[in-house]
């Protein structure tokens, strides 16, 4: 894997002449071309939480880099090569995006080298496993309900003719992966109100989950199983949905008993439920009330997207969003990191840590709680009452006062994540960045079945290929010499699973 070289790729960035902007469109692919030490900015619009993937693919031996940067100029995330040294393609896959705002995704080439690219946007994965515009022969047809089926005009029309009725479509030859996120264009016809429009996933012909979106601005999620219907989250208003409003976009994302709701690219609910753990195909949904006898409803633009696998697994990102914790571990589990589901452990929104004596000062968190598969990030800052080689850090799998791991960074750029053993610590993952008298940080460990992620600042650090041990956790002071060192921790969390 290649050094991290985000701080090179800022002052890059800064140094590089102003060129006109190009927006970027969902699925739609661009091509560009770079001269030597030039660049290529394109922007886009994201609403928060909303998922999108970028692919950059360079032509020949054209190595591009791929940055992006909020309205305000920060870098927010980037990417080199996804999968060195087979391929030196710039991938960002599932990212959620921190807050609605006009982004720039700006593409230089490593090392000033000049070529041409293909950059491409997309919703939620990085790879599309099915596109339907519905433009030509179609093999969409009823599935559940009294509902017609009309592929015209560009468009699939739903139709429904009777009350307190659900009717569902579907294409039984799709293939639809385990783990996907699909987005479809829909536009409820004019001549109907108090409509009820939505998608499903997982649908045999007696089984399905539906996402249910309202005139009300409302959505709800159900699942359906051998004839009897339970209702896992009941109508709810969320800002998104546009009461009256006819046109938008409905997506969901299906990850194991995971489900993660989008309307026009907003995120509007998470929700896990195990009753349908896999198979099916997805689906498309109108209802009518008991009072309203007919619906009808048009869809167009239905896109899946899934992860883009290297070798039959998921691409390790080795650049994380830093951002609150729940967002966080939302991130780790939609870029397949860690599994699906799990819960919020421990939170601790500040603590203190001080010592002035050489070694590790530990301060255990969670009343000695333990752990085995789970995710432990916190954000510090720190004071030293002398210059010398200080630090903080992070402890996990203690078992015991000379049993646990360590993760640390110090004062003049250094960090790492080794074992305690005894009186020694064991060979880990230890390295430096450019930078002297840093005193923020973020850190988070991820420790999965067989093996151990260490990011500092959002930057994969490297990993152990360990077994998960069961432990406590907890906060660290890191002094190599005998200063008075003071630490301040903000957001401290575990995301488990098990």
């Amino acid at each position: 894997m290649k050094k991290l070289l985000i701080l090179g790729w800022l002052l890059l960035l800064a140094a590089l002449p102003a060129q006109a902007q190009q927006n970027l469109t969902l699925f739609m692919p661009e091509t560009g071309h770079i001269d030597s030490g030039g660049a290529e900015r394109w922007t886009f619009s994201a609403v928060e939480g909303s998922v999108l993937s970028f692919l950059v693919q360079g032509t020949g031996e054209f190595d591009p880099q791929l940055t992006i940067s909020n309205s305000a100029g920060a870098v927010i995330i980037a990417n080199d090569d996804y999968q060195y040294p087979a391929s030196r393609d710039a991938l960002l896959e599932a990212i959620t995006m921190p807050r609605t705002d006009t982004y720039t995704a700006t593409i230089t080439g490593a090392g000033s080298a000049s070529g041409d690219y293909t950059l491409t946007m997309l919703a939620g994965y990085g790879q599309i496993s099915l596109s339907e515009n519905f433009n030509g022969a179609a093999n969409w047809s009823s599935a559940v309900g009294p509902v017609e089926t009309t592929v015209e005009d560009g468009s699939l029309r739903l139709t429904l003719d009777q009350a307190g009725e659900t009717g569902t479509a579907t294409d039984d030859d799709a293939s639809i992966p385990a783990v996907y996120f699909a987005q479809v264009s829909v536009s409820v016809e004019p001549a109907h109100d108090n409509w009820v429009v939505g998608m499903t996933a997982r649908q045999t012909s007696s089984r399905y989950y539906l996402l249910a979106i309202n005139e009300q601005g409302q959505w709800r999620f159900l699942v359906r199983d051998g004839g009897v219907e339970r209702v896992i989250r009941d109508w709810t208003p969320h800002p998104a949905i546009i009461p009256g409003g006819k046109t938008f976009t409905l997506a969901m994302l299906v990850n194991g008993t995971s489900f993660d709701f989008f309307v026009n690219g907003g995120l509007i609910g998470r929700l896990s439920d195990p009753t349908i753990p896999d198979g099916g195909t997805l689906g498309l949904a109108v209802q009518t009330s008991a009072s309203r006898p007919q619906a009808a409803a048009r869809f167009d633009n239905l896109t899946i997207t899934t992860p883009l696998l290297v070798d039959g697994a998921p691409v390790l990102p080795t650049r994380l969003i830093v951002s609150a914790p729940a967002t966080m571990a939302l991130e780790l589990q939609r870029r397949n990191v860690i599994p699906a589901g799990g819960d919020m452990a421990l939170t601790i929104a500040e603590s203190f840590a001080e010592s002035a004596r050489p070694g590790v000062d530990r301060f255990m968190l969670g009343r000695g709680s333990s752990f085995t598969r789970l995710a432990l990030g916190t954000s510090f800052t720190w004071e030293a009452g002398a210059a010398g080689m200080t630090g903080c850090g992070l402890v996990l799998q203690q078992t015991d006062n000379d049993h646990y791991l360590l993760a640390y960074a110090d004062r003049v750029g250094g960090f790492g994540l080794a074992r305690r053993e005894g009186e020694t610590f064991q060979p880990g993952i230890f390295g430096e960045k450019p930078i002297t008298n840093k005193t923020a940080y973020h850190l988070l460990v991820v420790v999965l079945s067989d093996r151990t992620l260490y990011y500092v600042d959002g930057a994969l650090a490297g990993s152990l290929d360990t077994p998960a041990i069961t432990g406590a956790v907890g906060n660290a002071v890191v002094n190599f010499e005998p200063i008075n060192t003071s630490c301040r921790f903000a957001d401290t969390w575990v995301w488990r699973w098990n």
